[in-house]
This record gives structure tokens, C-alpha cells and sequence, in this order.
């Protein structure tokens, strides 16, 4: 990277903090060029949505290397799930769109792979991580943890939703020794959680109060979950940015989610029903794990403790 383009980065996200006490929650602020849009929160909801842009600007090469179709419908589908979740709390998660197409920047993965030495794709690129990194940080501030979303989806021939916790397939398939052991709580995007929870790594990734679990009462497939704790291939299991962001020694906590196009991201019926799906689960997934509900008001240990007993099926 040429010294220039470094200084200006730099600059740029110095900048990002500068305004932040001019940030209303639910009103959106948009980064040099409008090609990162950040909707500040007031709850530690953090969603991002790197693959669902569709503005192609000429001063941007297409990228030539790597994946450059975009992820149909997430950016829409992010922004119903944040009209829900405001609908249900009257509190606004905070929420990072790129609204570049996937062709010009891919911000789930490392800055030369993403831009391909693109200087403007490179600065969208640290405005999208830099957004994330402030809506996480802000999070942390108000309410002791972040939980982040990062929404994709995906084409792959079993409908269902794909739970990336940066756990593969084939690691997924192991004993669960192996997936209570320390190396592998460790990479863990759960790992905060797991750290303070009586539940074991195991049981937060497909035991009944997992997510898969409780999305699956809802009406939709999900892996892992009690009925397929361990993904058929291919399966993404979450990609640079939970690995980058959730991290337990800054109290953010997570996972990747791949939803299927077909009944869940094809139409808007179909999207709003999923996003409801996803908020209810969210509403049992956040006081059992998080302490907390997902308005962010404190759960009483009792109470917390009851839902954590609760068998399955119930």
C-alpha cells in the first residue's frame, strides 16, 4: 500500500469517532462517498451486511480475483429484521450496510483480497470495519456485551439457515470432548458466552436453547440444531469478519448467518416472516445466553437460570 493511501485511511478512521456524539440511533450516516451506510443502535444488537450492495462506480475496477456475485436480498433482509426488532423493542439495533456491489469490494475478507488495490474500495473497506467496530464498542459501553449478526446468504442445495460459529463442518463432526476442549472454545465465536455460561460449548451450538434450535421451532431449518448438529457440504462456517470482531476479551460475541433464498429471502413476505422468526428466537436466545433480554433490560438470575434448565421440546 503506497504511504499516501495508508496516511489517508488512517485519517479517515480517526475521523469515524469524531462525530460520534452527533449520532441519533435509527438515523443513517453514511461514509466518504455513500458506500458504507451505518445506522447507529441503542441496543446490543450489532447486524452487518457485507455482500448484499448493488452500486458499481466506474473509478472502481472490478475485482478479479475471488467471489463477486452479491448475496441477493440480505441488504433488504437486514433492514427488515431491523424494522422488526424496532417494532418488538422501540430501541434500534445498530446496523452496517456496503451498499458497494460484491464485484467492486468483498468486505468479509481481508483488505487485499476485499479491494485488490483499489484505493476507494480500500476505504470503503476500513469504513465498513471501522462502523462495526464503533457499533460494537458502543454496545460493550451500554450494556456489557455485543451480540453481532453478520447476514449473508447462500445458494446451496438444502434449504436451510447455515449457523457459522467458525466451526466447520468436519470439526462440528467431532466428539464432543473435542468441541468442549479448550482449542476449540477458543476459536469459538460463542466463546464469551461459553465463558460465563453453566451450558457447555456443545449444548450452545446445537442443544435446545441454541439458535439452530430455536429457529427450527419457528419454521425454519437451521444447522447446527438438535436435528443436524453436524452440516452436510458445502456449509460456510463464518467468515473474516465474526473472526475478526467477535472477540471475548472485547465482550463481543456472535455468528455468521446464511439464509437460504428460497421461502426466506425471495420475496418480501417471505423476508419479514423470517425476520420475525429470527426476533423471537433472538427474544429466548438473549436472556438464556446474553443475561439479558434483547431490548437490553437485565434478566434476574432466577429466571435466567429457570430457562437454562428448561428441557427439551418445551
Amino acid at each position: 500500500m503506497h504511504a499516501k493511501t495508508l496516511t489517508g485511511l488512517v485519517i479517515f478512521v480517526l475521523s469515524l469517532g469524531g462525530g460520534a456524539e452527533e449520532q441519533v440511533p435509527g438515523n443513517s450516516v453514511l461514509g466518504r462517498q455513500n458506500h458504507i451506510e451505518y445506522v447507529p443502535g441503542n441496543l446490543p444488537l450489532v447486524i452487518a451486511v457485507p455482500h448484499g450492495g448493488r452500486l458499481k462506480p466506474g473509478e472502481i475496477p472490478d475485482r478479479v480475483n475471488g467471489v463477486t456475485d452479491i448475496d441477493a436480498n440480505t441488504q433488504e433482509l437486514a433492514r427488515t429484521l431491523s424494522a422488526v426488532v424496532h417494532a418488538e423493542t422501540g430501541r434500534h439495533a445498530h446496523l452496517v450496510v456496503c451498499r458497494l456491489h460484491r464485484s467492486k469490494l468483498d468486505a468479509n475478507r481481508d483488505l487485499a483480497e476485499g479491494a485488490q488495490g483499489s484505493e476507494i474500495a480500500m476505504q470503503a473497506w476500513e469504513e465498513h470495519h471501522r462502523f462495526i467496530e464503533q457499533a460494537c464498542e458502543e454496545a460493550v459501553r451500554k450494556f456489557g456485551v455485543a451480540f453481532l449478526i453478520d447476514l449473508h446468504g447462500h445458494g446451496h442445495p438444502d434449504a436451510r439457515v447455515e449457523l457459522g460459529y467458525v466451526q466447520s463442518a468436519l470439526d462440528l463432526a467431532d466428539c464432543e470432548d473435542a468441541l468442549n476442549a479448550a482449542s476449540a472454545v477458543n476459536t469459538s465465536s460463542l466463546r464469551w458466552i461459553v465463558e460465563r455460561s453453566d451450558l457447555s460449548h456443545v449444548e450452545l451450538l446445537h442443544g435446545p436453547l441454541s439458535l439452530g434450535a430455536l429457529l427450527e421451532k419457528e419454521g425454519f431449518p437451521s444447522t447446527p440444531s438438535p436435528r443436524m448438529p453436524v452440516p452436510t457440504e458445502p456449509f460456510f462456517r463464518g467468515g473474516y469478519t465474526i473472526q475478526r470482531h467477535c472477540q471475548s476479551d472485547k465482550n463481543v460475541t456472535g455468528l455468521q448467518i446464511e439464509a437460504n433464498r428460497p421461502r426466506l429471502r425471495d420475496t418480501a413476505e417471505n423476508r419479514l416472516r423470517f425476520a420475525r422468526a429470527l426476533v423471537k428466537s433472538l427474544q429466548t436466545f438473549f436472556p438464556a445466553h446474553l443475561g439479558m433480554t434483547l431490548g437490553g433490560e437485565p434478566r434476574l438470575k432466577g429466571e435466567l437460570s429457570l430457562q437454562t434448565r428448561m428441557p427439551s421440546g418445551q
